[in-house]
C-alpha cells in the first residue's frame, strides 16, 4: 500500500526504466495468482491483490481488517506497468505484458464496483483507506467502509489505462465501451467540512489526525487526476489536508512521509515547500552517507532502520521539481525553489520517450535540450507560457530560455 510503489518512483523519470522490469515480472505473477483470489473470495473475473504479498504471489487480504482489506493494492502496482509504456512507447511491451495485466484488474473492478444508493456512483466495498481509521457516529474506530477516495483514484487509473490501451492496440472494443460507461459513474473528489480533501465517501472524522498515510492524495501524485491549474479548489483542499496532518498531535514524520510530501508539493507547483521537505529528508531522516532511515521508536524498533523508500521517493520528487510530463506536455522547472537559483540536470525522462536536459540561472531557464525517440509534437510549458515543438526521432531540439521572453 505504497512502500513497494515508492521504491520505483525515481526509476522512469531519471532514465533508469529498466529497473522497473522486476516489478513488471512480479505483477504479472501476482495477476496470475490473483485470479483465484478474485474468483473464490469475490465471485469476480480478472484478478485482485491486497496489501501484502511474497515471491509466490500471495494475493489474499492481510489478517487485520484495518489494513488487510485494501482491494486496490494490485491496481496500484499495475499503474507502474502503464507508466512503463508511457515512458518507453514499446508497442510489443504494451500488447504482450502491460495490457493483459491491466485488462485483468479492470475486469475485476467492473464486477466488484456497486452502485452507491444516494447518487448511483460506482464504488468499491468493503475496503479501507490504507492503514487509516475513521470515527463512526458513535465514536468507534472503524476502518472498513464503502468507496474510499484512494480506491477511487486507482480504479479510475487502471480503467483509464485499460481503455486507452485497448484503443491503441485496436482490440476489445466492447470492454472499452463498458469501461467508459463505468468511469462516468465513479464518484467525484469531495471537499470536507475542514476544507480538506475527503478521504472517504462520507465526511468522516479521522480517528488519528496525525496518521502518516495519505492514500487519498494519490490523485495528485503519482496520478494526475488533480492538477492545480485545472482544479485549484481541490489543490487547495490537498494543501489543507497536508497542513492538518503536520500540525496534528502525534504526527508521524518519517523518511517515507518526507518523500511523499516532496512529490505532493512538486505537483502542487510549490517549489519552496517541496524543498522544505527535501531538507527535512536529508537532515532529519538520512545518515551521513545520505541513506534514509525510519527513526528508531517511531518505526517500531529501538534503533534507526535503513529504508530505501526515502531515497527513491525523494530522488523522484526532486526530478519532479525540475521536469514534469503527462505524455502531451512537458513542463520545465515547474517547482524550482528560490534556494536553487542556478544549476543544471541531465538525463531526466519525459513520457513519450523523450530525454530532457535543463540548465537555469538566476531562477530562470537558460536552455533545455529534448532528445526524442519518436517523431511527433509535444507541448512544452514554462510557467504560464507554452510552445508546440515538432520532434524528429534521434534529433536533439534546443529550446533557449530567451525564446520565452
Amino acid at each position: 500500500d505504497v512502500n513497494t510503489q515508492q521504491n520505483y518512483w525515481a526509476a522512469e523519470v531519471t532514465g533508469l526504466g529498466e529497473c522497473v522490469e522486476p516489478l513488471v515480472g512480479f505483477t504479472e505473477r501476482l495477476a496470475a495468482t490473483g485470479q483465484d483470489t478474485a474468483a473464490r473470495m469475490y465471485g469476480a473475473r480478472g484478478w485482485v491483490a491486497h496489501t501484502v504479498s511474497n515471491a509466490w504471489g500471495y494475493s489474499a487480504p492481510g489478517k487485520g481488517m484495518g489494513w488487510g482489506m485494501h482491494v486496490t493494492g494490485g491496481a496500484w502496482l499495475s499503474v507502474h506497468l502503464w507508466e512503463r509504456w508511457e515512458f518507453g512507447r514499446d508497442l510489443d511491451y504494451l500488447r504482450d505484458r502491460a495490457y493483459p495485466v491491466l485488462k485483468g484488474v479492470a475486469e475485476f473492478y467492473l464486477d466488484y464496483l456497486v452502485a452507491e444508493p444516494e447518487h448511483g456512483w460506482l464504488v468499491t466495498g468493503p475496503s479501507d483507506s490504507a492503514e487509516h481509521w475513521f470515527l463512526s457516529k458513535n465514536g468507534k474506530h472503524c476502518a472498513v467502509s464503502m468507496g474510499s477516495t484512494g480506491d477511487r483514484v486507482f480504479v479510475e487509473a487502471v480503467l483509464a489505462a485499460t481503455e486507452e490501451g485497448a484503443n491503441i492496440l485496436g482490440i476489445d472494443p466492447d470492454l472499452a465501451e463498458r469501461i467508459s460507461a463505468a468511469r462516468a459513474k465513479l464518484p467525484p473528489f469531495q471537499i470536507g467540512r475542514h476544507g480538506q480533501l475527503q478521504e472517504w465517501l462520507h465526511d468522516f472524522e479521522e480517528a488519528d489526525p496525525g496518521h502518516r498515510h495519505t492514500t487519498h492524495l494519490s490523485g495528485l501524485f503519482p496520478l494526475r487526476q488533480i492538477r492545480p491549474r485545472l482544479d485549484p479548489e481541490l489543490a487547495r483542499a490537498i494543501e489543507v489536508t497536508i497542513a492538518r496532518r503536520e500540525s496534528a498531535e502525534g504526527w508521524e514524520q518519517t523518511e517515507w512521509v518526507e518523500a511523499n510530501f516532496i512529490n505532493y508539493y512538486a505537483r502542487l507547483l510549490k517549489g519552496d515547500r517541496a524543498h522544505h521537505h527535501v531538507r527535512n529528508l536529508i537532515t532529519d531522516a538520512s545518515a551521513p552517507n545520505l541513506m534514509t532511515f525510519s527513526v528508531g521508536g517511531v518505526a517500531g524498533a529501538a534503533a534507526n532502520i535503513y529504508s530505501f523508500d526515502g531515497n527513491a521517493g525523494g530522488t523522484g520528487g526532486m526530478a519532479e521539481m525540475l521536469v514534469q510530463s503527462d505524455g502531451c506536455e512537458i513542463e520545465l522547472l515547474p517547482a524550482l525553489p528560490a534556494v536553487w537559483p542556478r544549476g543544471s540536470v541531465r538525463g531526466l525522462r519525459a513520457r513519450g520517450g523523450i530525454t530532457v536536459d535543463v540548465t537555469w540561472a538566476d531562477g530562470k531557464l537558460v536552455a533545455a535540450d529534448l532528445m526524442p525517440r519518436f517523431d511527433g509534437e509535444v507541448q512544452v510549458r514554462l510557467g504560464e507560457c507554452t510552445r508546440t515543438i515538432t520532434l524528429t526521432a534521434g534529433l536533439n531540439v534546443t529550446i533557449s530560455g530567451s525564446c520565452w521572453t
